[in-house]
């Protein structure tokens, strides 16, 4: 009887020991599977404003760089579908005539809008979008040649670009343009101007360029 009762208590302990024995690796996948804490999520910074010597640097490159290349590119296109100034031929040389004239004109309204965006302390060259989606980055692109960054990085309407824009329409018919072209001409030619400005933004927002013609 004794024999009996002692091989039922080792039983009973070696049960015992195997449950919990089982118990310990069913838990042990329920506690592999709890998160640990998250990485925080890092939101870009936006880029710096630019002091003035940045500023001086970006327009050279706007004035005399892709910008200012691509934006006569498109601008002496539209002025060739156009045909005006009507004087000027429509091959190549035509075109080159336009495009140089093009070239001219986005250098004088860009050192127009640089040293308005000085004396205001605004940062007026382009930033691609720090939003995501095509609507929002392509509105961004469209109303960028409008804005500009204050000191405290916020985007404001720029008067800057509305004199840039002024000068630049208005000082070729005054001066290269053919004789039959007068200033009044110059104000006709802003929606021209403009619209390949935003061509050029468009462009610049949605096709990834090399760092040198950033």
């Amino acid at each position: 009887m004794r024999k009996i009762l002692a091989f039922l208590l080792v039983a009973l302990c070696w049960s015992a020991a195997g449950g919990t024995s089982a118990a310990a690796v069913e838990e042990s996948p329920a506690a592999s599977e709890t998160p640990g804490p998250q990485d925080p999520v890092v939101i870009p910074a936006p880029a710096p404003v630019a002091d003035k010597h940045m500023l001086f640097k970006k327009y050279v490159k706007d004035s005399l760089g892709t910008e200012g290349v691509l934006g006569a590119a498109l601008h002496a296109g539209i002025a060739q579908v156009m045909k005006t100034p009507p004087s000027w031929e429509l091959g190549t040389n035509g075109y080159m005539q336009r495009w140089a004239s093009a070239y001219g004109q986005s250098a004088i309204s860009d050192t127009t809008k640089y040293a308005v965006s000085r004396l205001l302390h605004q940062d007026p060259s382009y930033q691609r979008c720090e939003c995501t989606g095509f609507l929002p980055r392509l509105g961004h692109a469209v109303s960028s040649p409008f804005m500009a960054r204050n000191r405290d990085g916020e985007w404001v309407l720029s008067p800057a670009v509305a004199a840039g824009i002024f000068a630049g329409q208005v000082v070729p018919p005054a001066t290269w343009y053919p004789s039959d072209h007068r200033t009044r001409d110059g104000f006709e030619r802003s929606g021209t101007a403009l619209l390949s400005k935003i061509g050029v933004r468009v462009f610049r927002e949605f096709v990834p360029l090399p760092g040198v013609f950033q």
